[in-house]
């Protein structure tokens, strides 16, 4: 598992202040137009420029040059045009996101007015002040030489060479050298020869990478970069050095050794998503106790590597080096650590282990929220970890950010054991259920509920992807893939809206290129990457630099049995290594780069095995572990199987529930029968399948929406991407995704 997405700083247990109000002055907009140069420009200098300038980036983020602040830190920041959405605005009005900035104290009110005011303008940066120096232009020949390596074409590469040598010497696109291409796409020979041609192995892309930091944790590429004096601390500006990435790959001992012995520094430092990592924190990610000790042998700091570390430790089984950080820290890291492991981001069974080595049971998230609030938001039920917190007689009645208590975050999952063990131990509920939507509104075939559906899931896709300044799995890429199924059967999807859609994307995950070069993903991981491929091909975006990159990211990350972990418990779309086994080894089908097919294909087979042998729990897992079976070519008779389970799990009224103790719902229903068609496990005139449509007709709303309820601890700020039902907006949105998707197989296909 990724260090990244389980950082100290998120879980500072101080932080419980909440943001201001919207009627708060800080909230309030500045009077007239804001100038970026005169009245922006001047606080982020005085405030912010320090951490967040030339001389240091803390979590990545920088405010002194445009691209920089634009693309953000380790996850989207600024959100230009929407301040509800902007974790830059958040943080300077309250701590719910992290700690308020600037640390050295708040802004007055009328300054946030001004920076509010700037954002929600659309946060206009005009040229002149974009703190931008001037790149020279790709060099022709260096560019032709890129090009031949990436496609695998050795003969045109060798033509390339002869008829301009000197591109060898000169950078491409982006920065990046023919060396570096070699690097990702060829062999040491192709290395060797380039380098005869006078490559510089020091050379840096735009974004400050080297082809060292490429080339682990290949040995014989990291050794003759190497021998031909590659600099081994060089940083880039994501704060990476090749040590910190090797660190952070399986199977990389060989290569993190022979950095050490020459000379890197076992303690480097950069950011990660709302902290720091290091070698340290990076080799515990991959559980590999051997590396892990090596590096402490070779000098590395037990005391930097913080509870983000102690708490991956844990995830990764790797117990030795759990102790040996929970030896070396202060008592509270283990507190902190207890809220790592628990919801959002672990599903909560962890958390007794480090509450009984002595964590603070009473330990609060820095949204305010109690462990035992967190602990009750899982869908593993964690039953002896209350058990342990209520030994500790904690407030059973403790409330969260908004109110609510434990037994309203059990009472999220239907009626429980944990719910029956709350209730026993005096619970209470904190919150006021709000009553489901009942506007509902039959249409008169599957057609009708498709056409009625689309322009608002369009609408909301780009609402999201203007206002966010990320790619969400909910609102954009399940969109992509229900408009490539309508749009296969002659339904009216706008074709310019969804070209928009792609070209965002596309210039989305070519800003995040460079850092997954570097081993620093997109938040969420392999599974949020493994949507926007399976998103994009939907699309027919055709294989470049940023989807190598992106499925090199994801085939790095295979586990040794072949299946891939998932990297946070927010559910139902982000809780299921099925799925993201299943969606990995679907995305390197569609995007392996072409010089590297056969190792794809291997990796690919190995998630194609491990998907054979694992055991369904949840609707989600067994409508993936379906859908893996038919992408990856499985036997009838094993389809047949899977499709008949999945069936059998459908209710009297149709429907299927994402968990036993829920009721149908339109997501596990619509991806069930997405399951069942995709992989053709049953004929869409089955009985089952059209008892299942019309389950969707008649639960379908009047706005052409269908209703579901989160049940997932939210991690970003909420805002309004022109979808109804507030906080439960987002899972409604790929909810209606994944049922107007389902419906467009009741629809027959035109040529």
């Amino acid at each position: 598992m990724r260090k990244a997405l389980y950082p100290a700083a998120f879980f500072a247990v101080a932080l419980t202040a909440f943001a201001m109000s919207s009627s708060s002055p800080a909230a309030q907009s500045a009077p007239g137009k804001v100038d970026f140069v005169r009245d922006v420009q001047p606080l982020f200098r005085q405030y912010c420029i320090g951490c967040h300038g030339p001389s240091q980036q803390m979590n990545g983020f920088r405010l002194d040059r445009r691209r920089d602040a634009m693309r953000g830190g380790t996850i989207a920041v600024i959100g230009a045009g929407n301040s509800d959405g902007s974790r830059l605005f958040k943080r300077l009005i309250g701590s719910q996101y992290g700690q308020q900035m600037p640390p050295t104290g708040a802004l007055k009110p009328e300054q946030v007015a001004i920076i509010k005011a700037w954002i929600d303008e659309g946060a206009v940066w005009p040229d002149e002040a974009s703190g931008e120096a001037a790149v020279a232009p790709p060099d022709a020949g260096a560019v032709r030489l890129n090009d031949a390596l990436r496609k695998g074409d050795t003969a045109a590469f060798r033509a390339a060479l002869n008829e301009s040598p000197a591109g060898a010497r000169l950078r491409g696109a982006g920065g990046v050298t023919p060396l570096m291409s070699a690097v990702l796409y060829s062999d040491v020979a192709t290395m060797q020869a380039l380098l005869e041609k006078g490559a510089d192995p020091n050379s840096r892309t735009d974004a400050g990478a080297t082809a060292l930091m490429w080339a682990v944790p290949d040995l014989p590429k990291t050794q003759l970069l190497l021998e031909r004096g590659a600099e081994v601390d060089a940083r880039s500006d994501d704060g990476r050095t090749a040590l910190m990435i090797a660190a952070g790959l399986p199977s990389s001992m060989p290569v993190v050794k022979l950095l050490l012995d020459k000379g890197a520094n076992p303690s480097a430092s950069g950011p990660a998503l709302f902290g720091m990592t290091n070698p340290l924190a990076e080799a515990v990610s991959t559980g590999d106790e051997a590396l892990f000790k090596l590096l402490v042998d070779r000098g590395a700091d037990l005391k930097t590597a913080g509870p983000g570390a102690l708490a991956i430790a844990k995830f990764t089984h790797c117990e030795s080096c759990a102790a040996m950080i929970a030896k070396a820290s202060p008592p509270m890291f283990l507190s902190i650590a207890a809220g790592i492991v628990a919801p959002p981001i672990g599903d909560g069974r962890l958390t007794r282990d480090l509450i009984e080595q002595g964590a603070d049971a009473n330990a609060r998230d820095p949204e305010g929220r109690p462990l035992i609030v967190a602990v009750a938001s899982s869908d593993a039920i964690p039953i002896e970890t209350v058990q342990a917190l209520l030994q500790r007689q904690v407030d059973v009645n403790a409330k969260g950010p908004i109110g609510e208590t434990a037994l309203d975050a059990a009472l999220q999952r239907g009626q429980t054991p944990l719910v029956e063990l709350l209730t026993k131990a005096g619970a209470q509920r904190g919150l006021t259920p709000v009553p489901a939507p009942t506007t509902f509104k039959a249409a008169d075939s599957p057609r009708a509920a498709v056409t009625r559906s689309l322009p608002l899931l369009q609408r909301t896709d780009a609402a999201f992807l203007q206002k966010s300044g990320c790619v969400s799995c909910h609102n954009n890429t399940l969109t992509a893939l229900t408009l490539s199924s309508a749009r296969q059967r002659g339904l009216p999807v706008d074709a310019g809206m969804a070209r928009t859609s792609v070209s965002k994307i596309a210039t989305y995950i070519e800003s995040w290129r460079e850092r997954a070069l570097q081993n620093i993903g997109i938040p969420g991981d392999s599974d949020t990457i493994t949507y926007i491929l399976m998103g994009l091909a939907a699309e027919n975006h055709p294989a470049d630099a940023a989807t190598d990159a992106l499925a090199r990211f994801v085939k790095t990350k295979q586990l040794p049995d072949g299946h891939w972990e998932v990297l946070a418990h927010r559910p139902p779309i982000e809780s299921s290594s099925v799925e993201v086994t299943a969606a990995a080894m679907r995305a390197l089908q569609l995007y392996a780069p072409r010089a590297h097919r056969a190792s794809y294909d291997e990796a690919i087979q190995r998630a194609a095995a491990w998907l054979k042998t694992v055991k369904p729990r949840t609707t989600e897992d067994r409508a993936y572990q379906l859908l893996g079976f038919g992408w990856s070519g499985a036997d009838r008779s094993m389809i047949q199987t899977a499709g008949h389970a999945l069936v059998a799990e459908q209710r009297a009224d149709g429907g299927w529930a994402q968990i036993p103790t829920l009721a149908s719902d339109a997501y596990a229903t619509g991806e069930a029968l997405v399951a069942l068609a995709e992989s053709a496990a049953v004929p869409t005139s089955d009985p089952a399948f059209q008892k299942a449509v019309q389950f969707l007709l008649k639960s379908q709303l009047e706005d052409g929406s269908w209703f579901v309820r989160t049940r997932a601890v939210p991690i970003q700020p909420q805002f309004d991407a022109s979808f109804p039902y507030g906080r439960d907006a987002w899972i409604s949105a790929a909810a209606t995704n994944w049922a107007t998707r389902a419906l467009t197989y009741a629809v027959a296909r035109t040529n």
